[in-house]
């Protein structure tokens, strides 16, 4: 009597599993909840079907030409799965230096970028994540960038050393030595935005030539004053010859020509400039002048002294003057 009953027993107990299995359980046994997305608006739908198409066939939903839906028509139904549909919206991208407006599907701004073709690379920029939900007419804005390598030579400029000469004049200078400029590569990283450039950085820099320094010596002695006290800006030496009216009447600046009226190189002494000249070996100097003219053949320190007759030019001849430029 108590076997038949403990067997009574065991079985009413297996017949409440097998009830509340099948009364309770039975929906997370063979069913599946589905989050189902149709252009944003979400609803959970409890299925039995295995395929997401089997899904959508039985909700009698109707997947246009130009819908995108995810995940695919064959992709096997899980619980909680994500199921989106997202119908063709318009668009304005703004891809670099074009604008493209145009409809297209899908949920994120990834996805229709997807679907428009549109490509990024590593380096480009967008104004929005991939990963937002993509809204009707919005605005997506790309940046194209684009890097290079180039290396190019620069020039590495020289400095000025100044040397004092107590043995020249103060307004004096002499350079000793000509400074040379050096030489570098560089190695640089152009970033470029949209075909304009945004940066450029340096990678690397090799000198390949070093810079050679000027040597300019200076003057330090304090000019002399000339005989009715005007101050001196420069004293030159240089080697004097000397011409007479034979030469022409008029000065390189048009003037008359005339005893007063030197001939000098521009370079050194520019024309309109009032001179002194003093003789350095006894002969009489020239006194006052002014630079008005030039000569073929008065070329750097040399000056040519007007006469007024040839019989005085060729007295003079050829000898050094000490020639004071005033201020």
């Amino acid at each position: 009597m108590n076997k038949r009953r403990f067997r009574t027993t065991k079985i009413l107990v297996i017949l409440i599993i097998l009830i509340s299995a099948l009364t309770m359980g039975f929906k997370q046994v063979v069913g599946n909840d589905v989050n189902l997305n149709i252009n944003g608006n979400t609803t959970t739908v409890f299925t039995y079907e295995k395929t997401v198409g089997d899904f959508l066939e039985k909700q009698n939903i109707e997947v246009k030409n130009r819908d995108a839906i995810r995940p695919s028509l064959d992709s096997e139904i899980t619980q909680d799965m994500d199921i989106v549909i997202t119908s063709p919206k318009s668009y304005q991208i703004k891809d670099g230096n074009r604008i493209v407006i145009a409809e297209a599907s899908g949920y994120t701004v990834g996805e229709v970028l997807e679907n428009l073709g549109i490509k990024l690379n590593k380096l480009d920029r967008i104004d929005v994540s991939l990963d937002q939900v993509a809204k009707e007419a919005m605005t997506i804005k790309i940046d194209r960038v684009e890097q290079e390598n180039i290396e190019h030579a620069v020039e590495i400029p020289f400095e000025s050393e100044r040397k004092e000469n107590p043995d020249m004049f103060e307004g004096e200078t002499k350079v000793i030595n000509a400074g040379q400029a050096g030489e570098k590569i560089e190695s640089v990283l152009n970033t470029y935005v949209n075909g304009k450039i945004e940066s450029s950085e340096v990678l690397k820099s090799e000198v390949t030539k070093e810079p050679i320094n000027e040597v300019v010596e200076v003057g330090t002695k304090k000019a002399p004053k000339t005989p009715n006290g005007q101050s001196v800006k420069k004293v030159i030496t240089m080697q004097a010859t000397a011409y007479d009216p034979s030469a022409g009447s008029k000065t390189a600046m048009g003037t008359r020509a005339r005893v007063g009226a030197v001939a000098v190189d521009p370079r050194v002494i520019p024309l309109g400039s009032k001179l002194y000249i003093e003789s350095m070996d006894g002969f009489a100097s020239y006194g006052y002048a002014t630079a008005e003219d030039t000569g073929g053949a008065i070329k750097g320190n040399r000056i040519d002294l007007f006469y007024n007759s040839n019989a005085e030019a060729l007295r003079f001849g050829r000898r050094n003057v000490k020639v004071y430029v005033l201020d």
